[in-house]
């Protein structure tokens, strides 16, 4: 699940009917959460969808936290600020958690997502793992398509994220 999570710019941009926001009470993040949960069906995990301001939120990242803990799914970090308190969270919710590596399509051209998979690539090599984050846009879906196939036979595992947890866990 990409989770709409409220960001420091633009709030205004955005529907407040989906949008989990710090100033909402915790009932309300619950419930969000779950009637987003209960949309997508075999979610195995959440990730923010923006998110600068809520992910620098303790109160807000605990209850989010605990809703992934409870229903037995990771969280990802988008990583959309140098502030963010998910890593931190999760551990003491014992949340699966792990955080993106590379933005695979912020601008939404070829050559931009070829350079940005290959900057995945790079970082896979370095750290044994990475996680890169894209758009469901017509042009990602085309590149992923066709990077996948190339970095498998170039060497590389191509992983869900709950199978990259997985091999990770202590």
């Amino acid at each position: 699940l990409h989770m709409p999570m409220e960001p420091h710019a633009n709030k205004d941009r955005y529907p407040k009917n989906y949008i989990i926001r710090t100033d909402m009470p915790e009932a309300l993040i619950r419930s969000r959460l779950s009637d987003s949960l209960a949309d997508i069906p075999y979610v195995q995990g959440v990730n923010n969808h923006m998110g600068s301001k809520a992910t620098e939120d303790r109160r807000l990242m605990s209850i989010v936290l605990e809703e992934m803990r409870a229903k037995n799914l990771f969280f990802i970090d988008s990583l959309v600020t140098s502030k963010s308190i998910c890593h931190e969270t999760a551990r003491a919710n014992h949340v699966p958690f792990a955080q993106r590596n590379v933005f695979l399509d912020n601008v939404n051209s070829r050559k931009y997502i070829e350079n940005q998979f290959q900057e995945l690539a790079q970082k896979a090599r370095e750290n044994g793992k990475a996680i890169g984050i894209g758009h469901a846009r017509p042009l990602t879906w085309q590149i992923l398509k066709e990077q996948l196939p190339k970095l498998e036979n170039e060497g590389y595992e191509i992983l869900t994220i709950k199978d990259l947890l997985s091999s990770s866990a202590p």
